[in-house]
């Protein structure tokens, strides 16, 4: 069986360069992987907690000790053939010293983060849904550190990952969450873009973004794949 430090590797495809993904769960490091190979990118991947509870309770550890475990991870997937490496996680990105494990790793490294900062130029009204308040409180931190006068409405909700987690139907989580009117409420306060602070969200984006008018939805991982192949 695999454990939460076991690699995850992806199909082997035509391009010579290969991504190395460290998230949170198995679940949202085979997304990573899955949205990879969709591309034609090879990958390997790997998760640091066993569950999203676990992964939760990971970000409470000292800092100094998550930001090691993240470049202990980055070594091993340099050790198995990455050549850069994404981050594919907002809670753990947040919750780590970035800039110390961009300066220290051998593998250049984006995480969404990266992507947030340039978004910080476009809008001023965001709407943010994150896996937990402590990752909406982090992405919150970072945006107002670029645009002092955004203005951000944020909600943590564990247990829509914890659903994702448990394979139930995307559209049924959307329902069950109250997405529409949640979208709704939103665009009502003037929210321009809202921010799916969370790779597991890639999960319900398409049923979501099919409820959503007068916002646009927001999922980083196209442009983190843009600043890794460029």
């Amino acid at each position: 069986m695999t454990n939460s430090h076991d690699l995850i590797f992806n199909a082997i495809s035509q391009s010579s360069k290969c991504i190395g993904v460290i998230a949170g769960t198995k679940t949202d490091t085979q997304f990573g992987l899955n949205y990879l190979e969709n591309h034609d990118i090879k990958g390997v991947g790997l998760p640091i907690s066993t569950n999203p509870q676990s992964q939760t309770q990971l970000q409470a550890l000292d800092k100094e000790a998550l930001t090691q475990l993240v470049l202990d991870s980055l070594h091993k997937l340099a050790d198995a053939g990455a050549d850069c490496a994404m981050i594919y996680c907002n809670s753990l990105s947040g919750a780590i010293d970035l800039e110390r494990v961009k300066q220290n790793s051998e593998l250049k490294v984006v995480s969404p983060f990266d992507v947030y900062e340039e978004l910080t130029h476009h809008y001023r009204n965001f709407g943010l849904l994150a896996a937990n308040c402590q990752s909406c409180a982090n992405i919150e931190r970072t945006i107002l550190k670029f645009n002092a006068t955004a203005k951000v409405i944020g909600i943590g909700n564990l247990q829509m990952v914890e659903d994702i987690e448990a394979g139930l139907d995307p559209d049924l989580i959307v329902d069950l969450h109250a997405m529409e009117d949640l979208v709704k409420a939103l665009v009502k306060s003037g929210v321009q873009i809202l921010i799916l602070g969370c790779t597991h969200f890639d999960y319900f984006f398409e049923q979501l973004k099919q409820r959503s008018d007068g916002i646009r939805l927001f999922l980083p991982s196209e442009r983190m794949l843009e600043i890794l192949t460029t």
